[in-house]
C-alpha cells in the first residue's frame, strides 16, 4: 500500500468516525427527547412531537457536542413550540424544569455548588409557575418557555443559552428579570404608537428659552442628534419633563456606572444602598435596573413626546413606571421632592 492509497484509508477512517459519533450523539438526543415527551404525555401523532424530532438531523455535531443532552432537548422543543404556535400550560413547564434539574443534579456535587442555593431558586420558580402562570399575558406565557431555557442553562453551567456569562449564583435574579423586561417591552408596544391622537399633540411653549447650552449639548451626544433638533423638542417640554431630562442628564455618569453593573444584582443593590445610604427591597432594585437599562429610550421617547398618557388615568404607565426606577436610586426627583425643594 502505497502513501496515497494509506492517505485515503486514513480519511476513509476518520470520516467513518465522524460519522459515527454523529450518528450517536443524534441518538442520544432522540432518547432525550422521547424521555421528555414521555413525561410530557405528549404522543408521536402530536404536531409538537413531529416537528421537535425533525430537529435533530439540522442540529449541528459542533452544537450536540457543545450542549448537553437534556438542555439541547429543551431547546429544541421550546424551538418547535414556537415554530407551531403550542402554548404550553404550567404543568409541562414544570415536569421539563423538573427533568432538567434532575440532569443537573446528578452531574453535582455538594462541595462544587451551593445546593441549598440551587434547590431555593428552583423551588422559587416552580412556586412562582404555580401561583401565578394563569395571569401571565399572552405575550409573556410565548416567550416564557424561552426564558426557562436560559435560567436552566445558566443554573447548568452559569451562561444563558446564547453564551452569556452569567454566575449561577445570580440565576433567580435573571429569571425575574427576564420576566420583567418581556412585561415590560408588551408594555411599550402597546404604548409606542406611531399615531397621535390630535388631542394629544404637543403645542410648542414658544416663550421658553432653553439658555442651558450644557443640557442641548449632552442629549445631543446621548441621542445621536442635531442642537437645533434636542432644543426645538426641550421648547415643547412640561416643566416636570424638563426637570426629569436636567436631573438625568446632570447624574449621566452615574447612570452610566450602574448600567455597566446592571446584570449584576448584588453588586447593583450594594453600591445603590451604600450611595443613597439606605436599604433597598429586592423588587425595588429589579425595578431600578430594568429603568436603567432603558434610559436612552426613555430620553428619546421624552424628546418625541411618545408617551401617550392613558384616557383612564391620565398618566403613562410605562412613563411612571421608569421614572419611579430612576427615583429609586437618585437620578431624577418626584414631584413631591421638588415642590419641598421650592418651598425651603
Amino acid at each position: 500500500m502505497d502513501a496515497s492509497e494509506r492517505k485515503s484509508v486514513d480519511l476513509g477512517l476518520k470520516q467513518n468516525i465522524r460519522e459515527d459519533a454523529s450518528t450517536l450523539l443524534r441518538e442520544s438526543l432522540h432518547d432525550a427527547l422521547l424521555h421528555y415527551f414521555n413525561n410530557l404525555k405528549i404522543s408521536s401523532d402530536d404536531p409538537l412531537f413531529s416537528t421537535s424530532m425533525s430537529y435533530v438531523e439540522k442540529i449541528s455535531v459542533r452544537e450536540l457536542q457543545i450542549q448537553p443532552n437534556f438542555l439541547e432537548a429543551v431547546r429544541v422543543i421550546v424551538q418547535a413550540a414556537r415554530e407551531i404556535g403550542y402554548i404550553f400550560d404550567h404543568s409541562e413547564l414544570s415536569d421539563i424544569l423538573t427533568i432538567a434539574v434532575g440532569e443537573i443534579r446528578k452531574g453535582r456535587r455538594a462541595e462544587e455548588k451551593n445546593l441549598q442555593t440551587f434547590d431555593q431558586v428552583v423551588f422559587n420558580i416552580y412556586k412562582d409557575l404555580n401561583e401565578n402562570y394563569q395571569s401571565f399575558n399572552d405575550s409573556l406565557k410565548e416567550s416564557y418557555p424561552e426564558i426557562l431555557v436560559n435560567v436552566i442553562s445558566v443554573i447548568h453551567s452559569g451562561k444563558d443559552a446564547s453564551g452569556v456569562l452569567i454566575d449561577s449564583y445570580n440565576a433567580e435574579a435573571y429569571y425575574r428579570t427576564r420576566k420583567a423586561q418581556q412585561d415590560m417591552a408588551q408594555s411599550f408596544n402597546l404604548d409606542f404608537s406611531t399615531k397621535v391622537e390630535v388631542s394629544h399633540v404637543r403645542k410648542p411653549v414658544a416663550e421658553r428659552v432653553i439658555s442651558d447650552q450644557s443640557l442641548v449639548d449632552s442629549l445631543a451626544q446621548i441621542t445621536g442628534r442635531t442642537t437645533e433638533s434636542v432644543r426645538d423638542a426641550l421648547q415643547g417640554l412640561s416643566e416636570y419633563d424638563l426637570n426629569s431630562i436636567k436631573d438625568l442628564c446632570s447624574n449621566y455618569n452615574k447612570l452610566q456606572k450602574y448600567y455597566d453593573i446592571a446584570g449584576d444584582e448584588r453588586e447593583f443593590k450594594e453600591i445603590a444602598e451604600r450611595e443613597l445610604g439606605r436599604k433597598l427591597l429586592d423588587s425595588q432594585v429589579q425595578h431600578a435596573i430594568l429603568s436603567v437599562r432603558r434610559s436612552k429610550i426613555y430620553i428619546e421617547n421624552i424628546l418625541d413626546d411618545k408617551f401617550v398618557p392613558d384616557k383612564s388615568h391620565g398618566i403613562n404607565h410605562v412613563k411612571h413606571n421608569l421614572e419611579y426606577g430612576y427615583q429609586l436610586i437618585g437620578i431624577i426627583q418626584s414631584k413631591r421632592k421638588r415642590k419641598n425643594r421650592r418651598a425651603d
